[in-house]
């Protein structure tokens, strides 16, 4: 896996300098756009040739830090993995989605996160709780995406941990929740795995995020780490496929209380959502 290829310690530098405190007043707030007014960035896209895009308005730059120029043009590129729509899903309704493509070919990829201006999210740790709804679109293929966090390691290195959920149903809402021992039945396909150098990746067997946390290699490293993103990828080798985010619920964003995605259609639009359309059951690196 090559997500951690552009990232730099700028990034680290900015990021420890302020963790965001979560407010008690928080409430849920609607994204339908990336960039700096909502914190949502593209950071990790390819197109189905394997190219990587930093467009930009849409991608976080530290994650590039100069080795990719940014252009308008990979921006348009982006907005065709990665888009917001009103439409809800093809079966279910709803009021609007965050789409991610998986492209035509393996070699491709989208990848969201939360990363606000620059700094951390909060201490990785087993008070973590996420949930999420999600659409799985019948296209050529259904994959599963994957919930993700960017970790900062007690090392001082980087690493991306990526969950995946089981028991995804295609042409339907999925529902996922996890917390820190949220275990699996297959740790062949399913659970949290960690990627960097040096980590075991896809090559090893998954575990809850409590066993991450407490492993004998990577228990020192992980728990307590800084949180710098959250949020979601999906591919490589998971072409044709899309997926619909609708909404997202963390500890570590927020407040806990909820993030919508999606454009919020019209009054008169509402009424057509259940003949709208999107969205993947298995993700790997």
């Amino acid at each position: 896996m090559r997500v951690m290829q552009h990232v730099s310690l700028a990034l680290v530098a900015t990021s420890i300098a302020g963790v965001l405190v979560a407010s008690a007043t928080a409430a849920t707030v609607q994204v339908n756009t990336l960039g700096a007014s909502s914190g949502w960035y593209a950071d990790d896209v390819r197109t189905s040739a394997g190219v990587y895009l930093n467009g930009t308005n849409s991608s976080y730059q530290p994650y590039f830090q100069g080795a990719l120029p940014s252009s308008t043009a990979s921006d348009a590129l982006i907005a065709q993995q990665l888009f917001f729509t009103d439409s809800g899903s093809a079966s279910g309704g709803g009021a609007g989605v965050m789409v991610m493509d998986g492209t035509s070919a393996n070699a491709g990829k989208t990848s969201v996160r939360y990363y606000g201006n620059g700094t951390g999210l909060g201490s990785l740790n087993n008070t973590f709780t996420s949930a999420f709804r999600w659409y799985m679109d019948p296209y050529s293929t259904s994959r599963t995406v994957a919930l993700n966090l960017l970790v900062l390691g007690t090392n001082g290195m980087l690493y991306s941990m990526s969950y995946v959920g089981e028991g995804a149903a295609a042409n339907a809402w999925n529902t996922f929740e996890v917390d820190a021992n949220t275990a699996t039945t297959d740790t062949t396909n399913y659970g949290w795995r960690v990627y960097s150098s040096g980590a075991p990746g896809s090559s090893g067997s998954s575990k809850s995020l409590a066993g991450w946390l407490t492993d004998a290699t990577w228990g020192s490293i992980l728990n307590d780490a800084t949180v710098l993103g959250q949020g979601f990828n999906i591919g490589s080798y998971q072409r044709n496929c899309r997926v619909g985010i609708d909404w997202l619920e963390s500890t570590l964003l927020n407040g806990g209380d909820r993030v919508e995605f999606g454009v919020v259609p019209a009054p008169g639009a509402i009424a057509l959502l259940g003949m709208a359309g999107l969205v993947g059951r298995r993700r790997r690196g």
